[in-house]
């Protein structure tokens, strides 16, 4: 196994960013916001939409200047170019680890 970290910026609000290119198999993967972030965003596989068929992570506050979405497969897996983000403000930022076979 070995580490992949990453960083994505969802540049136009409302479209999908994809956050690997690469076809490696993720067991586990955890996303965080950037407390600078002033909007929502969502993350989920090819289909990510704003409030659909995503995670949503919550609008970074001064109580929670980070929201963090853990995400373990167990046995199983998913392939890392299947990650999207989007966001409802653009230059929003999402960045985490992902942990491949």
């Amino acid at each position: 196994m070995r580490i992949q970290f990453f960083t994505t910026t969802v540049t136009a609000a409302g479209t999908r960013v994809q956050i690997s290119n690469t076809a490696d198999r993720v067991k586990y993967i955890r996303f965080q916001t950037r407390a600078a972030n002033t909007g929502r965003m969502f993350v989920g596989l090819v289909t990510v939409a704003s409030g659909t068929a995503s995670w949503e992570l919550e609008i970074p506050v001064a109580a929670r200047p980070i929201a963090e979405l853990p995400i373990d497969f167990g046995e199983g897996s998913v392939l890392f170019n299947l990650f999207y983000a989007d966001a409802t403000v653009n230059g929003e930022i999402v960045s985490g680890y992902a942990i491949l076979e």
